[in-house]
C-alpha cells in the first residue's frame, strides 16, 4: 500500500476516536470495540421505594402502640431486606423495631409495624436495610402529633371528611378534640395498635373492604371501650356492608323524611330545612333507641364490651344535616356519658407498679435479718472461739495461720454454694397478666408482663407466637438507665440478645388477644327501699380454677372462695352503699336548649380514696407478705384508687390462676416459670325492677359539674354550700337503658340525720320546655318529683341546679337521683 492512502486512513481513524470520545465519551468507545452495556446515569431512580403513614393521620397518644402502614414497591431485580423503625429511650439508649422483607421483582407491599412511644417523638422514619445495615431505598419520614391522656381523638372514614370538622368543637371535659382523617387501609389489623383512638365516624364508604382481620380489630377496639359512630343515609347500603356484627340497626332500606323535629330536640338546636334520607331496618335486641321520627329511629345505641356503637339513620355529611348547625349538639348528646368503663380496662397503666411486681419473684427473697444474723453469729464462733479450743485441746495453736484462713474459705464456699442453690441453675420467667373477658365477646384481652431472670451472666433470645405485640418495659426515673433492644415482628415476635447480669430481672411487656374463657350468669339487680341487692348463679364453664374469687358491684364486694371448672356459685349482695360516680375526664360537656343558662370550668373529676384493691385482697398486709406484695402490685399497675370510680357501674367476678395465658419461649436454654394470672370477668345482670319496668338507681348513674359558677365545682355528696352559692350538676345512666316512659323520678337530699325542710333551692331542666323549674318546700330525705317525664332527657339525662339562698351554709350528705321508667 501506498504511503498517502496509509496516512489518510490512519488519519480518519484518528479523528473518528477524537469524534467518539467528544460525543461519548470512552465510555461509548470502549462499549463499541467491547460490546458492553451503556454506562448507567449517575441520577437514575432507586428501584425500591418506601412511603409511610404512622399514628392517626400522625396522632399518638403515648406509651400506646403506634400502628406503622409502610407500603414498599420494587420495580428492580429481587431483593430482601429488613424495615427498621428506631427510636430513642431514657438515658440515650435505642429501641429497634425490626421486620424482615422479602420483596420479588416487580412487587408492591403494605406492612404493618407497631412502634411503642416512650415520650415524645416528633417524627417517625422507617429504613429497608440488607445484612450490611446499607439502605436500600431513600428512607421515608412520617411527622407525629402527641395527644394527651384526657383529649379525644376522633377517627374520621368518610366520603367527604369535611362535613365532620364539628368534631374538633367538640372537646372533652378537660382537654381537647383532635381530628384525624383516615384511609381505609390506616385501621391495622391488630386491636391493640387501636388504643389512641377514641370515636370512630364511619360514612359513605364501603366498609365491605374491611379485612377479616379488621372486623376483628374493630370488634375488639370496640369491647375495650372505643365508640363507634356510623352514618346511613343514601350510601346506607355501602356503609354498612362489613360492620353487621356490631351494628344496633340492620339497614335494609331508605325512607325520605320531611319532619327532623324529633333529631333537632336530640341535638338541642333548630329545626333542618329541608328532607333527609334515612336508612330503615331491623333493630337488634339490645339495640336503645335515642332519637325517633315517629316509627323510624333516628339515633340507635347498642352496648359491646366497655364500648358502644351508635347508628345515625340519615348521614350528615348529606343534604340537610351537612352544613346544619345542630350537628355540634347532636354529636354531643351522642357522645356524653359514653365512656365510662373501669380503670383496668386501659390496660397497664402504672409501670412502676409493673416492674415491682415482677421484681417480687417468689422463691427470689433475700434471707431474714435473723437468718444472717445466725450465719455471722456460726462463722463468729468458728473462726474464733471453737478454733481456738479445738487447737489449744490438740496443742497445736500455731496451726492457726492454716486453720483460719481455711474456716473463711470454707464458710465463703458455702455462702456462694447456699446463694446458688437458692438462684437455680435455669432462667426463671415471671409471667404476670390481666385477662378481661365481656359476654359475647369473640376474645378475651391480654395485658401481660413479663420478667426474665437469670442465676448468671449470660445473653437470652426471647420469642413469642403470632398475634402477640411485645416491647420492653417503658423505663421512668426510678427504672435506672434503659437497654438497647431490637424488636423483631413478623410471623412470630421476639427480642434477641437480652443481655442478663447476675440475679436480675429484666422486665419486658405482651399483650395479645386470646380465646375468651366462658362464665354464664343469671344475676338480677334488684333495687328496694333500702337500696339494691344482686342475686342469682354464676357459673364457669372454662377449664379455668379460680381462686379467691371475688364480686364487685357499685358499692359493694363479697366474697365467695375458690369456682373451679363446671362448678357454679350462688351470690346474693347487698349495694346499700352505691352512689353515683364521677364522669370521666375525656367525657364531653352535653348540648342544651338554652346554652347560657348552663356553662362549664375546666372539670377534673374528684380525688377521693377507692377501695376496690381491698375488696378483691381482702384489706391483707401487702408489704408484709411477698406473694401479697405481687399481688397487690400487678392490679396497682392496671386500678389508680385515687380516681374514686375505679370500677364504674358495672357488675364484675374477679379471680386469680397459677396459670399464664402468655406464650413464650427462652431459644435453646432450659428454664422454669412462675406464672400469677388476675381475671376480670364483665357480667350483665338483669335491671327489671318489676315486669315491664326498669329502675337507674344513683350507683348505676355518672355526675359531672357544669356550673358558670367559677369559686366553685360542686359535687352530688359531701358538698359545704356557703350562702349565694350556687352550681349544676349533671347526671346519666352510666350505660344507656331502653325505656318508652319515665314512671317516676325520686329526689334524694340528705344532710347526715337532718329532717324537715331543707332550706335548699333544687331547680330542675325542664327537657320539654327548656327551662328552669323550681322544686318548692322539699324535705329532707326522698321526694318524688311530680311529672317526672319532663325533667328525663332522651338518653335518661338529668341537670339539678342547687343553691343556698339563705343560711350561711348547709352540708349536703347526699344529693342524686332514681329512676324508675317503663320499658
Amino acid at each position: 500500500m501506498h504511503l498517502a492512502p496509509r496516512l489518510a486512513l490512519q488519519r480518519l481513524a484518528v479523528t473518528v476516536v477524537l469524534l467518539a470520545l467528544v460525543l461519548g465519551g470512552p465510555a461509548a468507545v470502549l462499549a463499541g470495540s467491547e460490546g458492553a452495556a451503556p454506562a448507567v446515569p449517575a441520577a437514575q431512580t432507586n428501584p425500591i421505594t418506601l412511603a409511610a403513614r404512622a399514628g392517626f393521620d400522625g396522632y399518638y397518644k403515648d406509651t400506646r402502640w403506634v400502628p406503622m402502614r409502610i407500603t414498599v414497591a420494587n420495580d428492580g431485580p429481587d431483593a430482601s431486606g429488613t424495615l427498621q423503625v428506631s427510636l430513642a429511650r431514657n438515658n440515650a439508649a435505642e429501641l429497634i423495631i425490626a421486620r424482615p422483607v422479602e420483596l420479588p421483582t416487580q412487587s408492591r407491599r403494605e406492612i404493618f409495624l407497631y412502634i411503642p412511644t416512650e415520650g415524645f417523638v416528633s417524627k417517625l422514619q422507617v429504613n429497608l436495610v440488607d445484612n450490611k445495615q446499607t439502605d436500600l431505598a431513600p428512607p421515608a419520614v412520617v411527622r407525629m402529633v402527641q395527644v394527651g391522656s384526657t383529649d379525644l381523638l376522633y377517627g374520621v372514614l368518610a366520603g367527604s371528611g369535611t362535613a365532620y370538622n364539628v368534631l374538633k368543637d367538640v372537646d372533652p371535659l378537660s382537654g381537647q378534640s383532635f381530628v384525624a382523617e383516615l384511609e381505609l387501609a390506616d385501621l391495622p389489623p391488630v386491636s391493640m395498635a387501636w388504643q389512641s383512638l377514641d370515636v370512630l365516624v364511619l360514612s359513605d364508604v364501603d366498609t365491605g373492604a374491611f379485612t377479616p382481620e379488621q372486623r376483628a380489630s374493630l370488634a375488639g377496639w370496640v369491647a375495650s371501650g372505643g365508640r363507634l359512630l356510623v352514618a346511613g343515609g343514601p350510601t346506607w347500603q355501602k356503609t354498612a356492608a362489613g360492620l353487621a356484627d356490631v351494628l344496633p340497626l340492620l339497614p335494609n332500606g331508605t325512607v325520605t323524611l320531611t319532619d327532623l323535629a324529633p333529631l333537632a330536640n336530640f341535638a338541642a338546636a333548630g329545626v333542618p330545612a329541608g328532607a333527609s334520607v334515612a336508612a330503615t331496618g331491623t333493630l337488634t335486641p339490645d339495640a336503645v333507641v335515642l332519637a325517633s321520627a315517629g316509627d323510624t329511629p333516628l339515633v340507635v345505641a347498642r352496648r359491646s364490651g366497655f364500648g358502644q356503637v351508635v347508628y345515625l339513620a340519615s348521614d350528615p355529611a348529606f343534604d340537610p344535616l351537612s352544613g346544619w348547625d345542630g350537628l355540634e349538639g347532636l354529636f354531643r348528646n351522642i357522645l356524653t356519658g359514653t365512656s365510662e368503663r373501669p380503670s383496668w380496662a386501659g390496660g397497664l397503666r402504672s409501670w412502676y407498679s409493673a416492674r415491682d411486681a415482677l421484681n417480687a419473684l417468689p422463691g427470689l427473697s433475700y434471707p431474714s435479718t435473723l437468718q444472717i444474723c445466725g450465719f455471722l453469729g456460726i462463722y463468729l464462733i468458728a473462726v474464733g472461739p471453737l478454733n481456738y479450743l479445738v487447737l489449744r485441746r490438740l496443742k497445736r495453736r500455731e496451726l492457726a495461720w492454716v486453720t483460719i484462713p481455711g474456716i473463711v474459705l470454707l464458710f465463703s464456699l458455702g455462702a456462694y454454694l447456699t446463694g446458688y442453690q437458692l438462684r437455680g441453675a435455669n432462667a426463671i420467667l415471671h409471667r404476670l397478666a390481666i385477662v378481661q373477658v365481656w359476654p359475647e365477646a369473640e376474645y378475651a384481652q391480654v395485658d401481660g408482663m413479663v420478667g426474665l431472670f437469670s442465676p448468671q451472666r449470660a445473653n437470652f433470645d426471647l420469642t413469642f407466637p403470632a398475634g402477640y405485640l411485645v416491647r420492653p418495659m417503658p423505663v421512668d426515673s426510678f427504672s435506672g438507665p434503659a437497654a438497647d433492644y431490637t424488636v423483631y415482628q413478623a410471623d412470630s415476635s421476639g427480642i434477641n440478645d437480652v443481655r442478663m447480669e447476675v440475679g436480675a430481672v429484666e422486665p419486658f411487656v405482651a399483650q395479645a388477644r386470646i380465646v375468651p374463657p366462658r362464665f354464664e350468669s343469671d344475676l338480677v339487680l334488684e333495687v328496694t327501699n333500702t337500696g339494691m341487692r344482686v342475686h342469682g348463679s354464676v357459673t364457669n364453664h372454662s377449664r379455668l380454677a379460680l381462686t379467691n374469687v371475688v364480686l364487685l358491684g357499685p358499692g359493694g364486694s363479697q366474697s365467695l372462695g375458690d369456682l373451679g371448672p363446671n362448678e357454679t356459685l350462688q351470690v346474693t349482695m347487698p349495694l346499700n352503699n352505691s352512689r353515683a360516680i364521677p364522669a370521666s375526664s375525656n367525657n364531653v360537656l352535653p348540648a342544651v336548649a338554652n346554652p347560657a343558662s348552663v356553662m362549664t370550668q375546666p372539670y377534673y373529676p374528684p380525688s377521693t380514696y377507692d377501695t376496690t384493691i381491698d375488696d378483691i385482697l381482702g384489706g391483707s398486709a401487702y408489704y408484709n407478705d411477698r406473694a401479697e406484695y405481687r399481688r397487690f402490685q400487678l392490679l396497682s399497675s392496671v386500678i389508680d384508687s385515687s380516681t374514686g370510680s375505679v370500677r364504674d357501674a358495672g357488675l364484675y367476678l374477679v379471680g386469680w390462676t397459677d396459670d399464664s395465658p402468655i406464650e413464650v419461649d427462652v431459644v435453646g436454654r432450659k428454664f422454669s416459670t412462675e406464672d400469677k394470672t388476675v381475671y376480670f370477668i364483665n357480667l350483665r345482670p338483669v335491671l327489671e325492677l318489676s315486669e315491664g319496668a326498669v329502675a337507674i338507681p344513683p350507683g348505676l348513674m355518672t355526675w359531672m359539674s357544669i356550673s358558670s359558677n367559677q369559686s366553685v365545682s360542686g359535687t352530688p355528696y359531701d358538698m359545704s354550700l356557703y350562702q349565694s352559692v350556687d352550681f349544676v350538676l349533671r347526671f346519666m345512666p352510666a350505660q344507656v337503658v331502653s325505656f318508652n316512659k319515665v314512671q317516676k323520678l325520686i329526689l334524694n337530699l340528705e344532710s347526715y340525720g337532718l329532717t324537715g325542710l331543707t332550706g335548699v333551692d333544687v331547680q330542675l331542666w325542664d327537657f320539654t320546655e327548656g327551662l328552669w323549674v323550681t322544686q318548692s318546700a322539699l324535705r329532707w330525705g326522698s321526694t318524688e318529683i311530680k311529672a317526672p317525664a319532663r325533667f328525663v332527657g332522651p338518653s335518661g339525662e338529668i341537670q339539678a341546679r342547687v343553691a343556698n339562698t339563705g343560711q350561711l351554709q348547709i352540708t349536703i350528705e347526699r344529693l342524686d337521683f332514681t329512676i324508675v321508667a317503663g320499658r
